[in-house]
């Protein structure tokens, strides 16, 4: 009995969760379909603008050059987000390495996080608690 209900219970999370995530991605497609027609507008009214005053090739090169621009941009924002992750890790390092007790917690954090990966957080849970509980014999002097 208790099989069906935890059964029903699963398949209704699972099938929630798929209808959210169907649901998220074509209000995503959506978004960005309407996100680069108006794109493309804003380009077409750019040019209807400025073609009068400049002349169509110079105001054809110029939108051209400004979209080469945002997409250099684009194309370096990751790497320098990267840069400046990179830096504050170097920093966050030599201020670290002023202080014996911040190496120490760095060094336990690491591993900590290395034993949660290869064994799982229930059975690292369960070796810690057992650990202590033996130390904690240990200092009662049983």
């Amino acid at each position: 009995m208790l099989r069906y209900l935890f059964t029903y219970a699963a398949s209704r999370v699972a099938g929630d969760a798929v209808e959210g995530v169907a649901r998220r991605a074509m209000w995503g497609a959506i978004a960005a379909v309407m996100l680069l027609t108006s794109f493309v507008l804003g380009l077409m009214i750019a040019f209807w603008t400025f073609e009068p005053i400049y002349g169509a090739v110079p105001t054809a090169a110029a939108i051209a050059a400004a979209c080469a621009a945002v997409a250099l941009i684009a194309i370096a924002a990751p790497a320098f987000s990267d840069w400046r992750k990179r830096r504050a890790e170097v920093r966050a390092a030599k201020e670290a390495s002023k202080h014996p007790v911040a190496t120490a917690a760095a060094a336990v954090r690491e591993e900590t996080e290395a034993a949660v990966d290869y064994f799982g957080a229930a059975q690292v849970v369960a070796s810690a608690f057992m650990f202590g509980l033996g130390a904690a014999r240990q200092v009662r002097g049983r």
